[in-house]
């Protein structure tokens, strides 16, 4: 029987399925844990000036700008001691563990000097983003070789977004129970303990994804069938060049840079949001984080229905606009209870682009391997986790930019009305933009209809790729 089909039987069991999915915890439980602790830690606990955390970040984001896209290229590479057990699982294990140690190195900067604790946090995140990226990609480029039916890869989203939402929890929750709130510039010792939790957390993760992670011998032959045809390999640029020509693409990496955007400015927003405005304590951000990923939760079954009958892309525009809209409402409610009903909003729209994220970039990867007649995934996996690491820039741009417009005091306990809208706007008007611009992308540029997917699902199953 064909590898690739349209039946109802899963080529993979639903352990397999788990084991894989867990690289959703991982991804979003280091992403959040990060974009979540470390901006305010650097501005109210080191007391590093903002304009050092925002150049900072910046000079990360230009080195994620060559790291990602160059991880991508190497990881194409067929390298002859990788071939036993395949390229992309040998590399998740060469990257994965290193990753998980260094998370922890964040929290331990030199003191006493701005120059040598900016220079420190630059080395590290850097570090990161290097290991990161090579465990992330190889992870990513995995998925649409390995799970090729639509009602399969639909399955697998279905679960990574149930690990996506606790990798969000956990990376939320943890830094909210264990992370002091004295005195600004008195909390070190907290976020290290939590430094420490998450590194174990993901080396425990690590493990665990090995089953799902492992390529059969089929899946091996393809990625090394032109082992020796050197002379016939494409060069990085030519590669870089064609793949910023494919317009679906180029219109989902906008989808999902605004996907990743809403995530890190909120999450980043959310303790800034609870002191200064609601004025509430850890308990009801718990509770306002339970209601957001409930809503998601729930949400999941109805956007993966609603994306086997009309396709990734209709999904995948109805969860943009509807979070843009609800985002924007949400804005101008500044009391508890009442914010619950905005998240239950933003919650339940943001499950489409969760639950579709995966399947619909493999609709795109299917159409560039039909076009190239090769399994080299790894540069536009490259490309996808540079933009999702670009939102951390953006985050970084959009508190500096705005705490210092509107006079944002770090050794304060309380901010003027300025301050107070400069939080509101980080945290829900430009993820809204970013969302609905996602959605116009999505709409007028990318065209990858069911019928043009299954064709090119037929397309791969001639070429044998």
């Amino acid at each position: 029987m064909n590898e690739i089909n349209e039946s109802s039987t899963m080529n993979y069991s639903t352990k397999v399925h788990a084991s894989y999915s867990l690289g959703s915890f991982f991804d979003d439980f280091l992403a959040t844990s990060l974009s979540y602790m470390v901006f305010k830690f650097y501005e109210t606990e080191i007391f590093l000036p903002v304009f050092y955390i925002t150049l900072g970040v910046i000079i990360y984001g230009l080195w994620n700008m060559v790291n990602d896209p160059l991880a991508g290229h190497i990881s194409d590479g067929n390298y002859k001691f990788m071939k036993k057990y395949g390229k992309r699982f040998t590399w998740f294990l060469l990257t994965s563990i290193p990753c998980s140690v260094i998370f922890v190195f964040i929290f331990l900067p030199p003191r006493g000097n701005d120059l040598i604790t900016f220079s420190w946090l630059i080395l590290i995140l850097c570090i990161l983003d290097t290991l990161f990226s090579f465990t992330i990609i190889n992870w990513q480029s995995l998925f649409p070789d390995k799970f090729r039916t639509q009602k399969e890869r639909t399955k697998v989203g279905g679960i990574q977004i149930l690990f996506s939402l606790f990798g969000l929890a956990f990376g939320t929750l943890i830094p909210t129970l264990i992370i002091t709130s004295g005195t600004p510039g008195t909390n070190i010792e907290s976020y290290f303990i939590v430094g420490i939790i998450v590194t174990i957390a993901l080396l425990i993760v690590s493990l665990l994804m090995i089953y799902g992670m492992k390529e059969n011998k089929r899946m091996i032959d393809r990625t090394f069938i032109q082992e020796n045809m050197d002379e016939d390999k494409e060069k990085y640029y030519q590669k870089i060049k064609f793949a910023l020509k494919q317009k679906n693409f180029i219109a989902y990496l906008f989808a999902y840079l605004a996907q990743t955007t809403v995530m890190v400015l909120m999450l980043a927003s959310i303790p800034y949001w609870l002191e200064y405005i609601l004025k509430v304590d850890d308990f009801y951000e718990m509770v306002i984080l339970v209601v957001f990923l409930l809503s998601s939760v729930i949400s999941s079954p109805f956007w993966i229905k609603i994306a086997r009958k009309y396709g990734n892309r209709i999904g995948y525009m109805c969860g943009t606009l509807g979070t843009g809209i609800s985002l924007i409402a949400t804005m101008f409610i500044w009391q508890f209870p009442y914010v619950l009903i905005g998240f239950i909003f933003i919650g339940f729209c943001m499950g489409a682009t969760w639950s579709l994220i995966y399947p619909a970039f493999s609709d795109v990867i299917d159409e560039i391997v039909v076009k190239t007649e090769r399994r080299e995934e790894g540069i536009y996996y490259g490309f996808r986790t540079f933009i999702g690491r670009f939102s951390i820039v953006i985050q970084a741009l959009t508190f500096g930019i705005i705490h210092t417009l509107t006079f944002f005091n770090p050794t304060s306990s309380t901010q003027p009305i300025l301050a107070q809208w400069g939080i509101i706007i980080g945290m829900f008007l430009v993820p809204a933009i970013f969302y609905l611009i996602g959605f116009l992308f999505m709409w007028k540029v990318y065209d990858l209809t069911p019928k043009i997917v299954q064709n090119n699902k037929q397309k791969l199953i001639h070429l044998e790729l």
